[in-house]
């Protein structure tokens, strides 16, 4: 295996969506790997050490159609959390799992 250009690196699918049936709400539902970009921006939006609305919120990141686009905006997540917390809490747990995040790194979130 040889050294991967730039314009390989850019060109590699590695965005993985996992899908995922919700019985309670009657279909499938897609869970993306979220971007690097997106991790970041998660782990900033909690830098004030105010954890609020973390499952939903990473839920809300995560949650995609079939070709990974979002289908929930930061402003959604409100109306999201109004779902039942049965249906959040796995979806969240499958998500978290699939995006490799672990206890340590949510510890570490909000720490100077």
């Amino acid at each position: 295996m040889g050294m991967l250009s730039k314009g390989a690196i850019l060109a590699a699918d590695d965005i993985k969506i996992k899908t995922v049936e919700v019985p309670e709400w009657g279909g499938s539902v897609g869970l993306r790997v979220i971007s690097g970009l997106d991790r970041d921006k998660f782990e900033q939006s909690f830098s004030d050490k105010e954890l609020g609305n973390f499952r939903i919120r990473f839920l809300a990141a995560s949650l995609c159609d079939e070709n990974g686009g979002r289908l929930f905006t930061d402003a959604d997540v409100e109306e999201l959390g109004r779902k039942s917390s049965l249906v959040i809490n796995r979806l969240f747990g499958m998500a978290f799992a699939h995006s490799a995040f672990t206890g340590e790194a949510v510890e570490e979130l909000g720490k100077d």
